[in-house]
């Protein structure tokens, strides 16, 4: 079994090993790595950056030594070995954000309008795009979402069980809202889910840590590293 993350590990959890494996049941999940949330110069990051200099500095620095190159790690084993991979992205086509719930419209838009960074989840924004580092393969799902999670704001569900997907390999930003939101719930309905630390950037080291030993005690399972996952997945083991 590959070890949960080391500061999780108090001798127990109650939650059930997730088995992974080559089977194609477990997917490779990436959330909201485009260049709007997961990028030091655009979109949200560069806006907080605006209202206020050095808020980003934690994330930008995880996301860009360590989140990236973790997902880059999972995204080539998975693809080397045909393994299911599904993007998600936030935002919507309409400028407006008339399909997007009121208290999300509200919050982005004041952003918006405090930092002078506009368009800041309208598709036609060219951050909009996922990352090149992690740019979907023609055969890649990619979901567009509406809300912070993908289970409450996009047709995931449907396709995941079109695509006879049971677990969860899960990775992406940031940790503490659209990662965690779409994760807990994915568990609630039955998915067995596993978060990727170093596949996960956040605001601040406290609000990552703490999210992770909610989930840990009460949704999922946490693996620490790319490694750690890969090597589960070549035993067929659980996590």
């Amino acid at each position: 079994m590959a070890a949960v993350t080391r500061n999780l590990d108090f001798g127990y959890t109650p939650i059930q090993p997730v088995e992974v494996s080559r089977n194609g049941e477990t997917a490779l999940l990436i959330i909201d790595m485009q260049y709007h949330d997961a990028s030091p110069d655009q979109g949200f990051n560069l806006a907080a950056e605006r209202i206020q200099p050095g808020s980003m500095a934690y994330f930008n620095e995880r996301n860009e030594s360590l989140t990236i190159p973790t997902i880059r790690r999972l995204l080539d084993y998975f693809r080397h070995h045909g393994l299911p991979v599904l993007h998600v992205v936030v935002g919507t086509d309409q400028r407006d954000y008339a399909d997007l719930p009121q208290r999300m419209q509200g919050w982005v838009r004041e952003l918006e309008e405090r930092s002078g960074v506009p368009d800041l989840l309208w598709s036609g924004n060219p951050a909009f795009r996922i990352r090149d580092e992690l740019t979907p393969a023609v055969d890649e799902q990619v979901i567009t979402k509406h809300s912070s999670g993908a289970f409450s704001g996009s047709d995931i569900d449907a396709v995941l069980k079109r695509m006879g997907i049971r677990n969860l390999v899960i990775t992406g930003v940031s940790t503490n809202m659209c990662v965690e939101s779409t994760a807990r719930a994915a568990a609630d309905i039955g998915y067995g889910c596993v978060m990727v630390d170093e596949a996960m950037a956040d605001y601040d080291a406290a609000a990552h840590e703490a999210t992770l030993r909610a989930f840990h005690f009460n949704f999922g399972r946490v693996a620490k590293t790319a490694e750690d996952v890969i090597a589960s997945m070549d035993d067929g083991a659980a996590i």
